[in-house]
């Protein structure tokens, strides 16, 4: 119930982000000319303007992996399967194009919470994935996917060309896949060389 109440919220106060007419000062104003009650406003966003960043943030990303999930893609290679959850995520992104600028603008005055909301993204991509991670390779996992998605709302912004940020998406995952792969190979020619090196003794 609470977040189809934010829901409702949201897209009441949606047509207001597209000049900048929000902002965490004229925000109760604008709450008492539109009839949204301040109570359930700030019971669902009580840090105004950085929870609405999160909440919306958030809810791209569920449409985002609700589309993937929809497509039902048997998909085995996890570089092709994050490469499909970032597409969906920049799509449903650049449908947005309007309220997606104006997020992506306060985020970038506010990187601590624009870091939270994307390091968050990250994390339940590969949650959605099936990762299973538990050690150091947990957090170095969604750290690289929290770049690749930093770059690409970053270059995202510069073009507002969803067809060229895909591509770029697309390259730096293909990229940090290869690494992942020479990583762990070399991890794996380690191992059996010092395994070898301990037998001669």
């Amino acid at each position: 119930m609470s977040n189809l109440k934010k829901n409702i919220i949201f897209k009441r106060l949606e047509p207001h982000l597209y000049n900048n007419e929000i902002n965490n000062s004229n925000i109760e104003k604008l709450l008492t000319s539109l009839r949204i009650s301040k109570s359930e406003f700030f019971e669902n966003f009580p840090k105004k303007i950085d929870d609405l960043c999160f909440f919306y943030f958030e809810n791209i990303y569920i449409k985002a992996s609700k589309s993937v999930k929809r497509k039902n893609v048997n998909e085995k290679s996890i570089s092709k399967k994050t490469n499909l959850f970032v597409s969906e995520f920049i799509k449903n992104f650049h449908y947005k194009k309007k309220a997606s600028i104006f997020f992506l603008s306060y985020g970038l005055l506010n990187p601590l919470l624009y870091s939270k909301a994307l390091y968050n993204v990250s994390s339940n991509i590969w949650y959605d994935i099936g990762d299973k991670s538990t050690d150091f390779n947990y957090y170095t996992k969604r750290l690289i996917l929290f770049n690749i998605i930093r770059n690409s709302l970053f270059y995202w912004r510069k073009t507002l060309d969803q067809k060229k940020t895909l591509n770029f998406s697309e390259r730096q995952v293909i990229f940090f896949g290869k690494l992942g792969k020479l990583k762990f190979e070399t991890k794996k020619l380690l191992h059996n060389k010092l395994s070898f090196l301990s037998s001669k003794k």
